[in-house]
């Protein structure tokens, strides 16, 4: 099995640092501007946000590492990308814990797409073979909800007996379980060691995470008549600490030797000598910023390869 012409595949987290919004433009019932979700209702951030913001920054940066994203609309020289990006779906988040602040929560649904991704990336990269095995031992875990060690200890209320997420949600002592393989997933998913992770059923993972989501109303003020101008309007933001996953696939460095051949990827040809487009995108990018609010600071993501 391959995946002609690429060549090359990388698991790559993108854990947000700040509230993030990859926004769809426009307006649902409950917020004005909501964020992307997939076909079953879970925050993803589309393939095209994500190249986006690699190509800004880029461009602040190496300007010619740019052409590694495809040609601008303005080139004479049309050719293919030779990295192309997936989309990326969330595959951890944090909620609010009645007792110990906030676990993060991840479900079946959301490990088996981790798992399948990490397949995918396998098909080219041998190193993820193993991983998939581990993600999908905790994914077909059904009767029991499986946790990091220490969870009851952190979160599970003394008299209750039960963890209390989002004041409402209630998960029994008797259902918890330590494993191991919660604290190996932890690691994987770029969360910290003094976190708690656990996975949860599908329907209450769900509706943990749109209790979660931030709904924030803003204003547009006129200073010179010190009047709201604009609003208010409600934004929909996914909050800090929460962890997404895609894939980059690249083509070979044959590719560039073959297709960029003018002039004006003579830097680029020296930049990357032997290295394949893949590893030298991901050396020189570690922080993104994805989606709207930039001037508030918001869209602050850390890139980590698994």
């Amino acid at each position: 099995m391959s995946f002609e012409p690429y060549k090359s595949a990388k698991v790559i987290l993108i854990k947000s640092l700040s509230d993030l919004h990859p926004g769809i433009g426009g307006g649902t019932e409950v917020v004005d501007l909501a964020i992307q979700r997939d076909g079953v209702g879970f925050p993803v951030i589309y393939s095209s946000s994500i190249k986006g913001s690699i190509k800004t920054a880029l461009y602040r940066k190496k300007r010619d590492l740019t052409y590694l994203l495809g040609p601008d609309q303005t080139d004479e020289e049309k050719y293919s990308s030779p990295i192309a990006v997936m989309t990326s779906y969330i595959i951890s988040f944090p909620v609010r814990s009645l007792k110990g602040i906030y676990t993060n929560v991840t479900c079946p649904f959301l490990l088996k797409r981790l798992a399948r991704y990490v397949s995918i990336a396998s098909v080219l990269n041998k190193k993820y073979s193993e991983i998939v095995e581990k993600i999908e031992k905790i994914a077909n875990i059904s009767e029991k909800f499986p946790a990091t060690a220490g969870f009851m200890n952190k979160h599970v209320i003394d008299g209750l007996e039960s963890a209390i997420l989002c004041e409402e949600v209630n998960i029994p002592k008797n259902l918890i379980v330590d494993m191991n393989e919660m604290n190996v997933l932890r690691d994987l998913i770029g969360l910290d060691e003094s976190e708690s992770l656990i996975s949860l059923h599908d329907d209450y993972a769900k509706a943990l995470m749109d209790r979660s989501l931030i709904r924030v109303a803003r204003i547009r003020i006129n200073r010179e008549k010190k009047v709201v101008d604009e609003g208010p309007w409600t934004e929909e933001v996914i909050p800090v600490g929460t962890v997404f996953v895609t894939v980059f696939l690249g083509y070979g460095k044959e590719y560039l030797e073959k297709c960029l051949k003018g002039e004006k990827f003579n830097e680029l040809r020296n930049y990357l000598k032997n290295e394949e487009p893949l590893d030298v995108l991901l050396r020189e990018l570690k922080y993104l910023i994805i989606g709207g609010d930039e001037t508030i600071g918001r869209g602050i993501v850390e890139l980590i390869e698994v």
